[in-house]
């Protein structure tokens, strides 16, 4: 608590917001102060004004507050705790009567749900435990069919569904698919005890079809055994008051520590002359189930190119079922999850808008191309422009090459087929909304 003290006055605001007073509390305040420096006397009139009317409304309302405090029990401002938002329990593992201590993360829900929003998800489950059936009805057998009749019941969920299948296996798994366009996620399936793995990551879900949480979180419901094996949550900031050294501050005045042990922490970046490349840090510890990542997306993004947003931050926080348990509520209270996981980031965020930071990403990841291209190659550009012409030179340039580079493609669901998808070109297997009735 005393380092927490010893934080610059707008950290600890934000952390430990002031109380606010009653209007006749703020009366009897500016009266003593008014008291000491005469200059304030205005101002306390005008406050005992103020809090004379307040205590006659409330008369009104049917009760007067007392005018003085008698004595009672007064609760005290404390930091928000972080042991009270994640608990541990001993659960059994298999039938060999061994045990295993995990911890599971608990929202504040307090904040808001959408103070962050979800930028990974990846969860399992066994394939016998969600059988599903061929068009003629009889249960899918082979490991091929199974993830063409998965697809349309993907589709369902987020908007679209597998693509094709890769050269090889992934994750330990025989097999593995595209899941989306421009690698949007990964299906696996064959080996680790019957399982099949589903991976969609960030650019996946801001591509997927608005409402896919609700949906995801109810497929999963009625999967017997399904988990949440990796869930990340985030939260861009797109003019931060709140500096990556504030958060290294925050980080010494204890404020990421875990049932009283300082978490892991790591640098990244230029931390004494920054370069404008921006900067990295990592608190925790991926084999723990749970790392924090903050750092300069802005910059990143730019990597030295451009500045078009110097003040982005983004906080990232990676909850792995490594140790702990994922619940499937994370995927409805991401904000909430976010702000339970550590005191420092209880009053950090604003409330996240997918749409605005996708085109952020956008228009930051163009002017970067922009300005890779005039570095490396504008003087050849300016060479044939004069040789050939605005126009011939165009040509000569770009002939053949009419599509959009793979980082500046930001497709969604919305913009490809059903038919470009395996379900429908194989056979139509039972959608989920028959599944879930």
């Amino acid at each position: 608590m005393d380092k927490f003290y010893g934080l610059p006055s707008r950290l600890k605001n934000k952390i430990l917001p002031p109380k606010k007073l009653k209007p006749i509390d703020e009366a009897r305040k500016l009266a003593l102060e008014a008291s000491i420096f005469p200059v304030h006397l205005k101002t306390a009139e005008s406050a005992k004004r103020t809090a004379t009317r307040y205590e006659e409304q409330v008369a009104q309302d049917g009760g007067c507050p007392p005018i003085t405090n008698r004595g009672g029990k007064s609760g005290g401002q404390t930091l928000p705790s972080f042991e009270s938002l994640e608990f541990l329990e001993i659960v059994p593992l298999g039938a060999r009567g061994k045990y295993q201590l995990v911890a599971t993360p608990r929202p504040d829900k307090s904040r808001s749900v959408r103070h962050s929003f979800i930028d990974w998800v990846n969860f399992t489950f066994k394939v016998d435990q969600m059988p599903l059936y061929l068009d003629t009805h009889l249960p899918v057998t082979f490991d091929f069919d199974y993830v063409v009749s998965l697809s349309a019941v993907l589709f369902d969920v987020f908007g679209y569904g597998v693509t094709g299948q890769r050269e090889s296996g992934m994750n330990f798994y025989k097999s593995s698919f595209n899941l989306g366009h421009n690698g949007w996620g990964l299906v696996c399936i064959g080996g680790q005890n019957g399982s099949c793995s589903v991976t969609v990551k960030g650019q996946g879900l801001l591509a997927a079809k608005p409402g896919w949480e609700q949906r995801l979180y109810d497929l999963l419901k009625t999967i017997p055994g399904s988990k949440l094996t990796r869930v990340d949550l985030a939260n861009d900031n797109f003019n931060s008051k709140v500096s990556m050294d504030d958060y290294l501050a925050m980080y010494k005045a204890d404020l990421f520590t875990s049932r009283g042990r300082p978490p892991n922490v790591e640098q990244l970046g230029n931390w004494i002359t920054p370069n404008g490349k921006g900067r990295t840090l990592y608190i925790g510890n991926r084999k723990s189930g749970k790392l924090l990542r903050i750092y300069e997306k802005g910059l990143q993004l730019a990597n030295g190119f451009h500045e078009k947003f110097p003040n982005w931050l983004r906080v990232e926080l990676e909850l792995k079922n490594q140790d702990r348990v994922i619940p499937f509520d994370v995927l409805l209270r991401p904000g909430q999850y976010l702000a339970g996981a550590y005191p420092a980031l209880v009053n950090m965020h604003k409330v996240q808008e997918t749409i605005k930071t996708a085109k952020k990403t956008v228009q930051s990841t163009f002017e970067k191309s922009l300005a890779t291209v005039r570095h490396q190659y504008g003087k050849h550009i300016w060479t044939h422009v004069q040789i050939l012409g605005v126009e011939k030179a165009l040509e000569a340039l770009t002939t053949g090459k009419e599509e959009l580079p793979k980082l500046l493609k930001f497709d969604t669901h919305a913009q490809f087929d059903e038919l470009s998808y395996l379900h429908t070109q194989h056979f139509l297997p039972t959608p989920l909304k028959e599944m879930l009735l």
